[in-house]
């Protein structure tokens, strides 16, 4: 696939995640699990300290705790960050490209 691929097929869920305001969430398909169902996430959005728009990605399920901050969002990917316990950080890049908006 090339780049202008992926930026194109990138575009309905990058236009959905900046176009959310403060408090409001879209959930997003992206991989599946281990019986090959699909994985739903929800990303939502929240005001940071100086008035821009931050946002996080978490599991779509209510018993989850799992979830990852965004520190980047570029054309054909976003970038998650956490940290552990122990300080240590974990970083993920999501391709938007292999995510579906599911609402």
């Amino acid at each position: 696939m090339t780049y202008s691929d992926k930026v194109k097929q990138s575009k309905n869920v990058l236009n959905a995640i900046q176009s959310l305001k403060d408090g409001e969430h879209i959930i997003v398909s992206y991989g599946t699990d281990r019986e090959g169902r699909p994985n739903y996430y929800i990303v939502r959005a929240y005001e940071g300290f100086k008035g821009e728009m931050r946002y996080s990605i978490h599991k779509d399920s209510p018993l989850s705790i799992d979830g990852m901050n965004i520190d980047k969002i570029g054309k054909t990917t976003m970038r998650g960050y956490t940290y552990d316990l122990m300080t240590q950080k974990t970083t993920y890049t999501f391709p938007l490209y292999s995510m579906h908006v599911i609402k």
